[in-house]
């Protein structure tokens, strides 16, 4: 993937991912860039989605965006500047406040004083998409604001915080846009976004004018992670109009601030996939029942290895992605033990200590230490076991196997499934659910959380849509919480946060149903996580959508990756892309990967680290070999 420079006046790039489907039918002073949108998992160059009311919504793409590699705990305060994307929006810096006001919708000054005086004449008005309290990373496409109630004949948006006040207003939706949505140009999210600090409580107010009335405003708060995500997501798609030559079937991928996804496999039977955690290798299922393949994402999906069986089907890859450990028992349609494979060569692997006949959806560690799956299946267990087991990959030596979570938390979704880690190997996340096939179609299923240490297991409230713990009332508009299934994390702390996507079936605000399509389509979601979370507690935040994704396909199991490394000496933005660790000011002034920061100096955050020590923060932690800092609690 290519990453564009440092440009403390842009944005950077979107991502996110998806799950599974049925059968066929930084620099010198530690900044982080992040990744640009669209070179190798769909473009981000295209419009921003449509426009409202004569703004400018075919705006086009998000630029970069400089993530602060110093405190993001506010324990230093911000100079008394502003960003450039500021003035790049039209707005005007005083004090350190940048202040943007804008009429995009040509809207009169009668009609503005009216919505700015405000009323309460729809009591229907109320916002259906984002929600409240949800966290955004940097590098998202601007978001459909979604609303419910009469449609709106002018509207106003007002964000607020401490460094930042917008005001925009709004003539009836165009483009894309469907009635009762709205959608900021990309200068002003990217200013917004900018603008806001760790600890910044971003409020956006809605008013609206219909036929002559006003109501609002409906408020909502947010927080913006100091990080531009990263990473591609690969996922599996049913019924893609990108895919038409292949049956709508088969296997894309996505970066962060995509407008679409690009096609890596298609076909019927290309599906069942599974990627390394530094985006090197994928494994998937070629013909049902069949065979199954290894590609190389390096050289775009080049095939490396055919295997006529299924052993590479759904394998639980490590995360150089050189092997695999064979899931059995579950959707591969092959009866044998789930052993290690080679993924260049097909050859099995002796593994000392292992003795699971068969493992459902397995997942290796981040770091390689560990790997968590699903047993008992073989011995007559309702749903299975959801185990772990440490792992020496110099021996290729399993030890410590012991069951994680021996029973389902969750009365009536009773099948543990799809566990993935997060980037410090401390927690699994993992969907309960009822389809004892592991399937997300006509189901239910909540998104969980297990501490590997004490085995304490929580189930993800805010993620899931809940009010809180133990309830089953939701926040969510159309009140459909338990349909959220197969989670994978982003390998890599960003903006001090860990990032789960998942696949979800509850309502996109009102661009899509809740069950759409006869309860078959899945959509990709995401979902920040807290770094340092109490073991049993939800530590978990309201989900957003993944932007960029196909609306009328199934989009599901999407392996959250990072992208493959950069040798030395070639250009960078941030240590996370070199191969050495480094990414440091060359002789020319551009950056260029190192093996080491110069002169044995500290490791800035997204740089490579054994220990927190390596790290030029004190607040830093060393998460997966590399420097982060958790967000403020």
């Amino acid at each position: 993937m290519a990453y564009l420079k440092l440009d403390l006046g842009g944005l950077g790039a979107l991502f996110l991912a998806v799950t599974l489907a049925g059968a066929c039918g930084s620099n010198s002073s530690g900044t982080d860039p992040g990744a640009s949108g669209g070179s190798d998992g769909g473009s981000s160059s295209g419009s921003s989605g449509g426009g409202s009311g004569g703004g400018s919504g075919s705006s086009s793409g998000i630029g970069t965006f400089g993530d602060s590699g110093g405190s993001s705990s506010g324990s230093t305060p911000p100079p008394l500047t502003c960003d450039p994307s500021c003035q790049a929006a039209g707005g005007t810096c005083t004090a350190g406040a940048c202040t943007i006001s804008e009429n995009p919708g040509s809207i009169s000054t009668g009609d503005r004083s009216q919505l700015g005086s405000g009323g309460s004449a729809d009591t229907a008005f109320k916002w259906l998409y984002p929600y409240d309290k949800t966290v955004f990373p940097r590098g998202l496409l601007p978001l459909v604001l979604q609303f419910d109630g009469t449609a709106y004949d002018a509207a106003l948006v007002h964000v607020s915080f401490t460094g930042m006040d917008y005001e925009g207003y709004y003539g009836p939706p165009s483009g894309t846009l469907k009635a009762n949505q709205l959608q900021l140009s990309a200068p002003v999210w990217t200013a917004i976004t900018s603008a806001a600090q760790a600890t910044s409580a971003v409020k956006v107010e809605i008013t609206k004018l219909s036929g002559g009335a006003v109501t609002g405003p409906i408020t909502e708060t947010w927080t913006i992670a100091q990080g531009t995500i990263r990473g591609t997501i690969y996922y599996e798609t049913y019924n893609s109009r990108l895919l038409a030559s292949g049956g709508g079937v088969g296997i894309m991928k996505i970066q962060p601030g995509a407008t679409a996804p690009v096609a890596l496999k298609g076909g019927c039977g290309n599906v069942c996939h599974t990627a390394s955690a530094d985006g090197s290798t994928l494994v998937a299922n070629v013909t049902i029942g069949v065979s199954s393949a290894s590609y190389d994402l390096k050289n775009n999906g080049a095939p490396i290895y055919s295997a006529p069986n299924m052993n590479l089907t759904y394998g639980g890859i490590y995360p150089d992605g050189s092997f695999v450990m064979s899931a059995t028992n579950y959707r591969t349609w092959g009866s044998g033990s789930s052993l290690l494979y080679d993924t260049r060569t097909g050859a099995q692997i002796a593994a000392t200590g292992w003795t699971v006949s068969n493992a459902g959806t397995p997942a290796f560690s981040p770091d390689g230490t560990m790997m968590a799956f699903n047993h008992g299946l073989d011995s007559g267990g309702v749903g299975g076991v959801l185990g772990v087991a440490s792992f020496d990959n110099a021996t290729k030596t399993f030890s410590n196997m012991t069951d994680l979570v021996p029973t389902s938390p969750d009365p009536g979704n009773d099948t543990l499934a799809w566990p993935a880690f997060t980037p410090d190997t401390k927690s699994v996340l993992f969907h309960a659910g009822s389809n004892r096939a592991f399937e997300t179609s006509n189901a239910t299923g909540n998104l969980y959380t297990v501490d590997v240490a004490s085995k304490s297991v929580a189930r993800l409230d805010a993620a899931d849509g809940y009010t809180g713990a133990n309830v089953t009332t939701s926040y969510l508009p159309a009140n459909d919480p338990a349909l959220n299934f197969a989670p994978t994390v982003l390998p890599e702390a960003v903006g001090g946060y860990f990032w789960a996507v998942f696949t979800s079936h509850r309502s996109y605000g009102n661009t899509t149903p809740s069950k759409d399509n006869g309860d078959i389509n899945g959509k990709l979601w995401v979902a920040a996580i807290d770094m340092n979370s109490a073991p049993g507690k939800d530590s978990s935040h309201p989900a957003f959508f993944l932007d960029g994704q196909e609306l009328e396909s199934d989009n599901l199991r999407g392996f959250w990756v990072l992208d493959p490394c950069q040798r030395d000496g070639t250009s960078c933005s941030s240590g996370d892309q070199c191969c050495g660790g480094f990414c440091r000011a060359s002789d020319d002034g551009g950056l260029v990967c190192l093996p080491a920061p110069p002169s044995g100096g500290c490791s800035q955050d997204y740089e490579k680290c054994t220990t927190a020590a390596d790290c030029c923060h004190s607040q830093d932690q060393c998460v997966n070999g590399r420097c982060a800092e958790p967000a403020p609690q």
